[in-house]
């Protein structure tokens, strides 16, 4: 258990020193790999470098050794990881699987290119290509590469690289056959406000309901304001061929989470099952670089699994996590007329799940991390316009920067309730909540992933209550079911021996 308060001790976040993106997210031999924007020497942005981080449940994290360092000469900005199982860069060695990542190298004469670099050892130690960069544009905005496999028009598998030109709003599509020589296939773009640059792309298909049948493309993309630089991520639904991206609504930029704190989500690769699991950045460049924690700063999100319906996408935490995390409530809660206030002592890391069933003319709220009844966060709902909004105005230590003091808001999918109607009749809204707080950082899923909302909340060390209200004047029905997170195991330690958790490289 870590003395600050802050420190998310189930969100990945370092030991020391400033975090960002996400990068090279990627599954094997029963490991999954988390890589990072890493400053070694400070926790400030620069010297970037990437961080290495490994889990077994997508919950508990070992910080690793660095693994991309920083040089005089090129910093490492953001990109991915494959398994290249088919040998086809020609590093693999005596029969052992090479893990390629593919990075923005950024030289001297700010010039960004993507350049190789490749791991025989599961991803511990790397050694980049001798030839770097292998695509160039000559452009001091080109990054972010994200690589996958994808059929051509004639069903040949190869690989793809989806970059952006960061400030012209474009997303440039790539293809080749060893991960050296690339050509061009196709741009998408630009699309949207102007004064805004693109980032962290990634392109994957989703079974629509799950139907193998029915696939469906989704392009991801984080969006940052300039020069105000408020951030967020979209996504888009559409058709790629494994040459073009066609989104159904090009003019349509569907948020993937309604919080502040949700930047440069990007997939795992070669995860089992095929499963599309996205981590994202908890922050916002708006005020990322004022947050008050130290000596670390930055943290990610929880892991979560997408599923697309006809209504859009919804994002659960992924099946391994739900195994690692506590099976039993440490507290429980149930009222069939809830007044309020009910005042839980939480601690300031742990899930709280709410179930409503409400009229329309019910409100509920959530005050999250309080002390004597001051919350540095209130959820509140409102049933008589399905709208959730997230404050964090109220209290708590927001003075660090003149916007994060804002609220968030979505309106859900409105939801009937099947419970028994002995209240009244008019209980027809059901409201599910499933909230975890972890340090200074919350995830908010409602309604089972139909919406999520990440924001940051810092709020006096000693605040460690969950206030639940009603307004009055309608009948609400509520269950409540508490978890303490405390002893999840802490990340930044390198007790996670890969030799021991899997044998021998894959061959």
């Amino acid at each position: 258990m870590t003395d600050d308060a802050d420190k998310p001790v189930f969100h990945f976040t370092p030991q020391r020193n400033w975090m960002n993106d996400p990068n090279g997210l990627v599954y094997l031999d029963g490991v999954y790999h988390l890589f990072f924007q890493y400053n070694p020497d400070g926790n400030d942005w620069g010297n970037m470098s990437w961080g290495h981080a490994t889990s077994t449940d997508l919950l508990s994290w070992a910080e690793q050794s660095l693994a991309l360092p920083y040089t005089q000469d090129e910093q490492i900005f953001s990109g991915s990881i494959v398994v290249d199982h088919d040998n086809t860069t020609g590093f693999g060695q005596d029969g052992v699987v090479p893990l390629v990542a593919i990075y923005t190298r950024v030289t001297s004469n700010a010039v960004q290119a993507q350049a190789l670099a490749f791991s025989l050892d599961r991803g511990m130690t790397w050694q980049k290509y001798h030839a770097n960069p292998v695509l160039d544009r000559n452009s001091s905005a080109f990054r972010d590469p994200k690589v996958f496999r994808a059929a051509d028009r004639h069903g040949r598998e190869r690989w793809v690289m989806v970059a952006v030109e960061a400030e012209q709003r474009m997303l440039l599509v790539y293809s080749s056959h060893d991960l050296i020589t690339w050509a061009y296939e196709s741009t998408f773009g630009p699309f949207g406000d102007e004064g805004v640059v693109w980032e962290c792309p990634d392109l994957f298909a989703l079974n629509l309901n799950g139907d193998p049948s029915h696939p469906r493309w989704v392009l991801v993309l984080s969006t940052n304001k300039v020069p105000d630089h408020d951030s967020a991520a979209f996504s888009f639904t559409g058709h790629f061929d494994g040459h073009v991206f066609v989104a159904d609504d090009a003019e349509t930029w569907r948020p993937l989470d309604y919080g502040r704190d949700f930047y440069a989500a990007v997939s795992f690769a070669n995860t089992p099952d095929a499963c599309r699991i996205i981590l994202g950045w908890a922050n916002n460049w708006q005020y990322a670089a004022d947050a008050p924690t130290y000596p670390w700063r930055g943290a990610m999100t929880l892991p979560r699994q997408l599923e697309l319906t006809e209504t859009g996408i919804t994002q659960n935490l992924p099946a391994v996590t739900e195994e690692a995390l506590p099976a039993e409530p440490s507290q429980t809660y149930q009222a069939d007329h809830l007044e309020g206030p009910v005042i839980f002592d939480s601690g300031r890391h742990y899930r709280f799940r709410l179930t409503c069933t409400l009229d329309d003319a019910a409100e509920v709220s959530v005050g999250l991390l309080s002390g004597a009844g001051m919350p540095a966060a209130v959820l509140h709902y409102a049933a008589g316009t399905h709208t959730l909004s997230f404050e964090r105005t109220r209290s708590g230590r927001n003075e660090f920067h003149p916007r994060f003091a804002e609220v968030s808001s979505v309106r859900l999918p409105s939801s009937s309730s099947s419970s028994p109607q002995s209240l009244s009749q008019s209980l027809s809204h059901r409201l599910e909540l499933d909230i975890f707080v972890d340090g200074c950082i919350v995830e908010v899923f409602a309604n089972r992933g139909a919406a999520t909302l990440t924001m940051q909340a810092f709020s006096a060390p000693d605040a460690r209550e969950i206030v639940l209200s009603a307004d009055g004047r309608a009948p609400i029905r509520a269950r409540v079911e508490l978890y303490d997170l405390t002893q999840i195991t802490v990340t930044n330690s390198r007790m996670l021996m890969l030799e021991n958790v899997a044998g021998p490289p894959s061959e």
